[in-house]
């Protein structure tokens, strides 16, 4: 396994639940109600996997092979990451309220998730698009063979230890919401 091919694999997946997610949490303000379900396990899955997991392999396990190597700007640059993280963890505990207060019925919360959940979306697709660009970069030039073995081996270890890949738990709710929006004709009576 590639290390870095992993975790853009890892990337397009939580785009493509970004998006799902954006849809859901707008509905609020287009029909006034949500499927509190849907963005509920979408909610659990950035948690737990990608603030969980996903970031987990990055800032314990990539980034220090590239502390190792980093100096001035660059250092600099490799420890942005884990700020660009803390404000992702941020914005998210603020949308797990706003749907915690739109259970309760506030009345503003449906909107103020919408607003949440578009702004989340943004933050995250500059972060994946920042992170190939700048620190895959580095990691390209930097890590060597042995390093991207080991890498490889604890991403390895913690998908074990979590139960599975970041890629099969996004499959699965991916599954599990196409299951839930299709449309299954009544049959006549």
């Amino acid at each position: 396994m590639n290390p870095l091919r992993e975790l853009l694999r890892e990337h397009a997946a939580i785009r493509a639940l970004t998006a799902r997610f954006e849809f859901e949490a707008t509905l609020g303000e287009t029909q006034g109600a949500i499927d509190g379900e849907a963005v509920g396990r979408l909610l659990h899955f950035f948690e737990h996997e990608l603030d969980g997991h996903h970031q987990e392999k990055e800032e314990r396990i990539l980034l220090p092979r590239l502390v190792a190597h980093a100096r001035g700007r660059e250092l600099d640059l490799v420890l942005h990451l884990g700020q660009d993280h803390a404000r992702q963890r941020a914005v998210l505990a603020h949308l797990a309220n706003q749907l915690e207060s739109a259970s309760w019925g506030e009345p503003n919360s449906l909107r103020v998730l919408a607003r949440e959940a578009r702004r989340f979306v943004r933050l995250q697709q500059q972060h994946s698009r920042w992170e190939q660009h700048e620190i895959f970069s580095l990691a390209r030039r930097w890590l060597t063979p042995d390093d991207e073995r080991a890498i490889a081996s604890d991403f390895r270890r913690l998908d074990e230890a979590r139960g599975g890949s970041v890629w099969d738990a996004a499959c699965a709710l991916a599954a599990w919401l196409d299951q839930r929006r299709a449309f299954v004709p009544a049959m006549p009576v």
